[in-house]
């Protein structure tokens, strides 16, 4: 099993490396741990610094300052991390982050890494955001490829019950060195609904979100996450169940589990996936600090 997911996570770059643009295998990664352990459902997870990787305008209900990020040791010995950091400016929001994964040195490719820079502007409960995204692949000869794209998204929220989202991934695809890498293009609808007063002691929240990826079926995911907190303290536990991006022969697990310790502010991600873009019964691990 694990040779089928080596191959099915080098499969889109080797394939494309002598004939047209590679495909930077980071792109069908969660981003951060909250998304992951909801198997991929983020884009209407909104209010935390992650967002400028799942939903641009998802950064519009921080109210001064959101950080965040990501830590995973793969099976493989490959390291992926995340960082993200995003802050309040009058009726705008901005943010920014990374993506590193690196790659052991006997395949393919070494590493990728992304780069991007957000900015939202809110009125209400409406949001409307844009990133701008650095993305690069160096392979195994140093050769490194660049491109440049562009992520969008809009937000409707009421207060903090609801949220409804709709995001495109990848509009545009600009190369910057050696040819360029190729992008496929995303769009997401999501939707997430507190089933609990947010100022009770109980959690409960649930979402749900469809992908239309380039080159892919249309898949939908549900996650939910339940959990309590007294005086800003308790846990929050959460499940993700539906199809994964880049999914090989259906040889990627459909369920993802994960949790977060809540200590005021801050929030320590878990996620646990069995079998994922990422390889098998891979953890990850986050901090989340939004004061």
């Amino acid at each position: 099993m694990r040779r089928i997911l080596a191959a099915a996570l080098f499969l889109p770059t080797v394939s494309l490396a002598g004939q047209s643009r590679p495909i930077p295998a980071i792109l069908g990664y969660p981003a951060n741990v909250r998304a992951a352990g909801l198997a991929g459902a983020g884009v209407a997870m909104i209010g935390y610094a992650g967002s400028v990787f799942n939903n641009p305008s998802g950064l519009a209900p921080i109210r001064s300052l959101s950080l965040e990020g990501t830590l995973a040791r793969l099976p493989d010995r490959s390291t992926y991390t995340m960082g993200s950091a995003a802050l309040r400016l009058g009726a705008f929001n901005l943010g920014g982050g990374y993506q590193y994964l690196r790659l052991p040195a006997r395949g393919p490719v070494v590493d990728n890494l992304t780069w991007v820079g957000t900015g939202v502007y809110r009125r209400g409960g409406i949001a409307l955001g844009s990133s701008a995204k650095y993305v690069s692949l160096e392979d195994s000869t140093g050769v490194v490829t660049r491109s440049m794209t562009t992520d969008l998204g809009a937000t409707v929220a009421l207060f903090d019950i609801a949220a409804l989202v709709i995001a495109v991934r990848n509009l545009g695809d600009w190369g910057v060195s050696n040819g360029g890498l190729q992008l496929p293009r995303s769009w997401h609808l999501g939707f997430s609904f507190n089933l609990l007063d947010t100022y009770s002691n109980g959690r409960l929240l649930a979402t749900v979100e469809t992908v239309w990826a380039q080159n892919e079926s249309r898949r939908t995911v549900l996650g939910l996450e339940a959990g309590a907190v007294f005086y800003g303290v308790g846990v929050v536990g959460r499940i993700g169940h539906g199809a994964q991006a880049g999914d090989v022969g259906g040889t990627l697990a459909k369920t993802a589990y994960g949790g977060s310790l809540v200590l005021g502010k801050a929030r320590i991600d878990y996620a646990h996936q069995t079998r994922s873009p990422l390889g098998r019964n891979v953890h990850l691990f986050g901090v989340r600090w939004t004061p």
